[in-house]
């Protein structure tokens, strides 16, 4: 039957009552040994017991290393022992198999994380209720005895434990602390009795250090062991475990900071069709937009990267141990950012207007519809295994949300995330009114200090990440419209393009209506929104001609979200091009007379009313006229230019006629005047053939260059009158191609007396022509 130690106690008594032998003038009990092999050397005397005694001590000094927390684990590299280092030996009894073996083992030599977050302790082989007891640190030795930080239950249905490393040595331990008295933990004297003092852990908090941490656990090296629950309790600040079925190390590492906040833009859950997770994070980024300008009513996500935050929030959560993928209340947050020190948040407007309040973020008392919080795995910090590193804020910028004032379009805000320090400080747990006997208050720091991350160092001052995003406005801006509104859709292969702020996916169509043909005509089609802010709409028109007018409709879902005019152009980047649509290969014109005789053939070419200017060459700017005109869509007129006067000689001119961009060429063929006779004053004769003089009587040689500015009629199909009073443009004289009667001058007048003088009242009527 194997000893426990209330028997080895019992039997303590007994044999120091009976006080045995006392061969060499001294009682077995005065031999100098350690408390623990007490038990034994004062049951033994004589010789007999001087052997068992030299075996006992042999027992003691070669005990496995698994008996006691100062031999590493078989797989951990061995390292000196530390003055701190939690040591065990093995129970004394009537020997060797009276000992209770302790079964268990840890899955690793080492458990690595970081100060202030959650690490999972898996173990194997627990036939029945242990304990693991949490020790003193191994890296930093300060001369100072720590004990034990804290004792936690291991149990035999599971095969893990998670420690809240923010929460060890604190009165809010958690992992089922046996800090509440309710482990039934057995604590003896070195002589092996119970402690006449200690009861349970509570007692103990002063004694072993716990009570008088500095400040939360430091990133160290502590010391794991699987116990039997029986400890001994040596000397202020030190508390051995009686037994030991296994050891590791745990090893803790500063927190990081990561000083970027990721900032992209969502639609509204509302707007996401299907039934899909909206507080998954895959969700909010398929749906979303890499960008910080977020549209009125859709949501805005914040990301934050750091270590060292998750052992406090996954207590505040209620939780031994928050995940990645998790969605939590965001009330955690608003308690945590209250409650811990030297961790702030703030999303605050920048620019409000004058008297104007300022409009914050507030996390305090929020519907969860209008804040979502995110964890997620960590993208550019190392973590623990199974510890988050990222949490996501997702703020619904529709009124009524979370903002003290709503946000309007144009608003701008600032972002910032903070772990705070002051370089020459480092954060303390409160002093508890001198009362070391209880252990800290888990978030109470000692004052008067400045706030500051608890795992901070003195050298270390605020870390902190920032970013923007601003708020517009939802709308739809098209690429082509008139001045007054109106759209502009091609008649091959048009479509409606433009911008928009609404996010895809969203169910969008739009309908073209025509009611003035036969039979009404009606189309609808799917509005395509893509990543980068555009939009296009297929427009099927029914083959309509270019200047025919529709009406278009734009539905979000059932509902109108706009209504215009379409107008069908040839080209929505030139609508209103007026086009040249025919020119004589060849005009033959007398010399000196003007060029009526010379249409040219233009029409509207592009869907809208149109301006523009025909212009005339001659002989590479020998000749130079040109014609403003109007066309209603789809008009066409025939344009001449019979205020241009022809001074050329005979002979053949090419010609070029532009408008608009458009280009044709011809020929211009300059004839003798039949009508005209040139006297010789050398001969006393007329040559009805000689031109030589034709063009010089008094007027300069250069050719005429002339522009009608009149010409702005909107017939449709007519021909340039050149100035007629019937003819809507306002030329001037007969009609193209009209002759008036011929009226002869008298030789006596000569022909530059005639040209002044009715130059004079308006107009030259010379050889029948109005020039």
């Amino acid at each position: 039957m194997t000893a426990t130690p209330d028997d080895e106690a019992e039997r303590f008594e007994r044999s120091r009552a009976a006080e045995p032998c006392d061969t060499a003038g001294a009682k077995c009990t005065d031999v100098t040994l350690p408390a623990r092999l007490r038990w034994l050397s004062t049951t033994l005397c004589g010789t007999t017991a001087l052997v068992v005694l030299v075996a006992v001590v042999v027992v003691v000094a070669t005990a496995p290393a698994t008996a006691g927390l100062s031999a590493p684990y078989p797989e951990s590299p061995i390292e000196p022992l530390g003055p701190n280092a939690v040591t065990a030996e093995p129970t004394a009894g009537d020997g060797p198999s009276d000992r209770t073996a302790i079964n268990g083992s840890f899955v690793r030599p080492t458990y690595t994380g970081i100060a202030g977050d959650t690490v999972e302790i898996r173990y194997n082989d627990i036939d029945k209720k242990r304990y693991l007891l949490i020790g003193g640190n191994r890296l930093t030795d300060t001369g100072e005895s720590v004990g034990y930080t804290d004792v936690v239950v291991l149990q035999p249905d599971s095969n893990n434990v998670t420690i809240n490393t923010r929460l060890l040595g604190t009165d809010n331990s958690t992992a089922e602390s046996c800090r509440d008295g309710g482990c039934n933990l057995d604590f003896r004297n070195e002589d092996g009795d119970p402690h006449d003092n200690v009861e349970d852990l509570s007692d103990l908090s002063g004694a072993t250090g716990a009570g008088g941490l500095a400040r939360p656990l430091v990133p160290e090296r502590y010391r794991l062991a699987i116990t039997n629950g029986t400890f001994v309790v040596e000397e202020p600040g030190v508390v051995t475990p009686v037994e030991t079925a296994a050891q590791s190390d745990l090893l803790l590492t500063k927190p990081t900071f990561h000083d970027e906040v990721e900032v992209f833009t969502t639609s509204d859950s509302n707007d996401i069709e299907g039934e899909v997770d909206n507080e998954s994070l895959s969700t909010l980024e398929q749906n979303g937009l890499d960008r910080t300008a977020v549209t009125k009513g859709d949501r805005v996500v914040l990301g934050f990267e750091s270590t060292g935050i998750w052992g406090a929030l996954s207590y505040f959560a209620d939780k031994e141990s928050l995940q990645a993928g998790q969605s939590i209340d965001p009330s955690v947050l608003s308690e945590f950012l209250r409650t811990e020190n030297g961790v702030s948040l703030e999303v605050r407007q920048t620019n409000p207007g004058m008297n104007e309040p300022r409009s914050e973020l507030e996390l305090a008392d929020v519907d969860p519809e209008d804040v979502t919080l995110l964890l997620a795995d960590a993208e550019e910090l190392e973590t623990g295994d199974s510890t988050p590193g990222r949490f996501y804020l997702v703020l619904d910028t529709s009124d009524g949300g979370p903002f003290t004032e709503d946000p309007e379009p144009g608003d701008e805000f600032a972002v910032e995330f903070a772990l705070e320090g002051a370089e020459g400080h480092r954060y303390a747990f409160a002093d508890d009114d001198g009362d070391d006997e209880e252990p800290p208050a888990a978030f109470e720091q000692r004052l008067p200090a400045p706030d500051q991350f608890p795992y901070w160092e003195t050298d270390d001052g605020t870390v902190s990440a920032e970013a923007s995003f601003s708020i517009q406005e939802r709308y739809f801006e098209y690429d082509h419209v008139t001045d007054d509104g109106e759209l502009l859709v091609e008649a091959s292969g048009g479509a409606v393009t433009g911008t928009t702020t609404i996010l895809p996916p969203i169910e969008m169509s739009a309908t073209f209506v025509d009611d003035k043909r036969d039979e009404p005509f009606r189309s609808e089609s799917e509005v395509s929104l893509s990543d980068d802010g555009n939009f296009t709409i297929g427009a099927d028109l029914g083959n309509a001609d270019p200047g025919t007018r529709l009406n278009y409709e734009l539905y979000d879902g059932t509902t109108l979200r706009d209504s215009r005019t379409v107008v069908v152009v040839d080209d929505t980047d030139d609508p209103d091009r007026l086009a040249i649509d025919s020119v004589p290969e060849n005009v033959t014109v007398a010399t000196g007379g003007n060029l009526s005789a010379l249409g040219i053939g233009v029409r509207n070419a592009g869907g809208l009313e149109g301006a523009g200017t025909l212009a005339l060459d001659v002989a590479d700017g020998n000749l130079t006229t040109a014609r403003e005109l109007t066309l209603s869509s789809n008009g066409s007129r025939t344009v001449s230019f019979p205020s241009a006067t022809v001074r050329l000689d005979p002979g053949e001119y090419p010609f070029t006629a532009t408008l608009d961009g458009d280009q044709r060429n011809g020929t211009l063929v300059v004839a003798e005047d039949p009508a005209r006779t040139t006297i010789d004053d050398d001969d006393g004769g007329a040559d009805t053939n000689d031109s030589e003089n034709s063009s010089s009587s008094g007027d300069d040689d250069e050719n005429s260059t002339a522009i009608d500015t009149n010409s702005t009629g909107t017939d449709t199909d007519s021909t340039d009158t050149g100035g007629n009073t019937s003819d809507p443009t306002g030329d001037s004289g007969g009609q193209d191609g009209e002759d008036e009667p011929t009226t002869f001058l008298p030789f006596g007048i000569g022909t530059r007396e005639t040209l002044i003088g009715t130059a004079l009242v308006g107009a030259v009527h010379l050889l029948g022509h109005w020039v």
